[in-house]
């Protein structure tokens, strides 16, 4: 009898420990759980302020493209603007997490703009011929400017029609363009903009393969040789863009309309907030003195 009831105790021992056991495994669930639920509404936090700082660091590009515009009738890489930011912290001795921003602004117009390529619902000859010198100057298919032409009139066609379009509204758009990889795209990116309407390349900011598309005889090498003189001096007008570049062998016309000036520009940042981190990009229009967000995306 009393072996009995030692096995009962023992059994009754074994259950408590087996209750407490799974107390413990519940509990240390829902302290898990709660933990998790914590990190998650803190980390939502603070991507929520890193996207607040973000819309701060554009004020404060907009108001050096402002300040820039009242000061100055033409732009260039000497101006303030165009000087990065470096990686820089927000707040000091405040009880609140770091904050770091670094970034820059850039001349959207000292690139080749694709949307010059339709004019009236068409694709417009003579700024195709001005893509095809740029992409077959830097080792490219000049096939693959016709087919990108083709792909911006479909979007402007769609866009004017209100139909849903192929799609052709930035830069990564044209990875869908046949003959158009990866490497491909990396190579052009920095020479192409997609804007919403047509607009003229700044002279001021233009690479030397944008520069040397401009016209039918204009070579690279030449083009080059104008962008060292211009960081010396940069052109105060157009007149005087146009005289220096003729100088350089640029004989004829330019095929694309030029300027020495902007009204779009892009504004990159980098923001670091506790565990976010934020990547973005906005595309403004700077009309005298207003600055309107064209559009704003998260990279990354």
């Amino acid at each position: 009898m009393s072996g009995v009831r030692r096995g009962e105790r023992g059994t009754a021992v074994i259950m408590a420990m087996l209750i407490v056991a799974a107390v413990a495994t519940l509990v240390s669930g829902a302290m898990w759980q709660q933990n998790a639920l914590i990190r998650q509404t803190q980390n939502e936090l603070e991507y929520a302020q890193a996207r607040w700082l973000m819309r701060g660091a554009i004020d404060w590009a907009g108001v050096i493209l402002r300040e820039d515009a009242r000061t100055s009738s033409v732009d260039h890489p000497g101006e303030p603007w165009a000087v990065p930011l470096a990686d820089t912290r927000l707040n000091e001795n405040d009880g609140r997490l770091p904050a770091y921003l670094a970034g820059g602004i850039e001349d959207e117009q000292g690139k080749f703009n694709l949307r010059n390529l339709v004019a009236n619902g068409q694709i417009d000859p003579r700024e195709l011929k001005t893509l095809g010198r740029l992409v077959a100057s830097l080792g490219l298919n000049e096939a693959v400017a016709q087919r990108i032409a083709e792909r911006m009139r479909s979007a402007v066609q769609s866009a004017a029609a209100r139909r849903p379009a192929l799609g052709l509204v930035e830069v990564d758009d044209l990875v869908a363009v046949e003959g158009m990889n990866a490497a491909a795209l990396e190579r052009l990116r920095p020479y192409v903009t997609v804007l919403p309407e047509p607009t003229p390349v700044n002279a001021n900011t233009a690479s030397a393969e944008v520069l040397a598309a401009q016209f039918p005889d204009f070579n690279v090498l030449d083009a080059r040789r104008v962008v060292n003189a211009r960081e010396q001096a940069f052109f105060k007008d157009l007149g005087d863009a146009r005289a220096r570049l003729v100088d350089a062998g640029a004989t004829s016309a330019p095929e694309t309309p030029m300027a020495v000036a902007t009204r779009y520009f892009s504004i990159e940042g980098n923001i670091a907030y506790g565990n976010a981190r934020l990547r973005a990009r906005a595309l403004v229009k700077r009309e005298g003195n207003r600055l309107d967000v064209v559009w704003l995306r998260e990279i990354g």
